[in-house]
């Protein structure tokens, strides 16, 4: 990435000054059309403002967002690819005695799709804290880090899929029911030691208790037989008849829905009678090792503006952490009426700092009990007696 430096900035834009003048001079030097000085055809564009983003999110979705920024601010982004997992400390083990996270050059701040793949970034060293006033009195204290190390910014749910054809939705109340033995062979999960359906386990262990949460984890297990690899998978195993119900992020339906009208894929909000649904956010943090920190402190700031929010929440199929007041937002487009629930309201922090691993409970098959060669005979003996003359 070029970047410019102040001292260069000076001489740049006094070059372009110089040049701007001469090529007023020259398109003045007559008034006929015919002599009139062409300039190159070729649009040459000079931003003196630029930084990195590196994001494990669908840059292509993305675009559009920095696009309306810069036609806003003059500011460019530049997204970069990430992998999740570089960051190669978790959160919830014990910090290493030393740190190997080899992130690309140049990055000035992360945008992941996960609060526990940002968690995971400020496990392995790679943040700093931000300082930001908008930051820490915008967004809610449920998706932000007490250290200012992440702020989420565009939150989604975890809800429960459902082929319509197949499925009656009275059927589906919350995630444990999933357990149930009608679900056999008929349910898609990731694994069940993901982050995420982990921070499902601790939620429904505060209300199901240490004996019964264990078994509804090997329920799941049970009837959902290999864990698919992630939730677009769901989407397509489901899409392809072969499993009725699952467990997915709202955004990664939402966006599916979008590209697939005719799907006969729908989404329910569980837990609705009691606590609510369980949400994660995309979240932003600043890179410790940035030097254009100052951009991308806007750029963050932004964010948690009203028209920022709109747009981010719009491309990316996520909502609202904070309320738009602007009456200008057409909210229908940012948040359809099918997309409002009830958010359980345990701060992710809490999560987070919660390093618990909650494991299946072991299921023992059932075995029959061995007959003996006094009970064997005198079965056959009350068979032949039963028998017709």
């Amino acid at each position: 990435m070029h970047k410019v430096v102040s001292s260069n900035s000076k001489l740049l834009k006094k070059t372009l000054s110089v040049f701007i003048i001469a090529a007023l001079t020259l398109s003045g030097c007559s008034n006929d059309q015919k002599n009139k000085v062409e300039l190159p055809s070729e649009k040459v564009q000079i931003s003196l403002e630029r930084f990195q983003i590196g994001t494990d999110l669908d840059i292509k979705s993305l675009k559009p967002l920095s696009d309306a920024y810069h036609k806003e601010t003059g500011i460019v982004i530049e997204w970069i690819p990430i992998d999740k997992k570089v960051f190669t400390i978790s959160f919830d083990e014990e910090a290493p005695l030393h740190y190997d996270v080899k992130l690309p050059k140049g990055l000035d701040m992360l945008m992941m799709h996960s609060v526990y793949t940002m968690a995971n970034a400020s496990a392995s060293q790679v943040l700093q804290p931000i300082g930001s006033e908008v930051l820490n009195t915008k967004v809610p204290d449920q998706y932000k880090d007490p250290d200012g190390k992440w702020f989420g910014v565009g939150k989604y749910a975890q809800g429960i899929v459902y082929n319509k054809n197949r499925v009656n939705v009275r059927e589906l109340v919350n995630y444990a029911g999933l357990g149930a033995i009608n679900w056999r062979g008929r349910l898609c999960m990731t694994d069940i030691y993901s982050p995420e359906n982990q921070a499902i386990a601790k939620m429904m262990i505060s209300y199901n208790g240490t004996k019964l949460t264990p078994e509804i984890l090997a329920n799941w297990q049970t009837n959902m037989g290999t864990p698919l690899a992630n939730n677009k998978q769901i989407l397509s195993t489901m899409e392809q008849g072969n499993c009725d119900v699952g467990i997915v992020d709202s955004d990664t339906f939402w966006s599916y829905a979008k590209t697939h009208p005719s799907t006969q894929i729908r989404m329910m909000w569980p837990n609705q009678i009691n606590r609510g649904a369980i949400t994660n956010a995309i979240t932003i943090g600043m890179v410790n090792t940035g030097e254009e920190v100052g951009q991308a402190l806007k750029f963050m700031e932004w964010l948690m503006s009203d028209r920022g929010q709109a747009l981010l929440t719009f491309y990316t199929s996520t909502f609202p952490v904070v309320d738009i007041k602007d009456e200008t937002v057409n909210m229908l487009a940012v948040r359809p009426e099918w997309t409002k629930f009830k958010a359980d309201e345990v701060p992710l922090k809490d999560i987070i700092n919660n390093h618990s691993k909650i494991k299946a409970a072991e299921i023992k098959p059932e075995i029959p009990e061995a007959v003996t060669d006094d009970e064997s005979t005198k079965q056959q003996q009350q068979q032949q007696q039963q028998q017709p003359q």
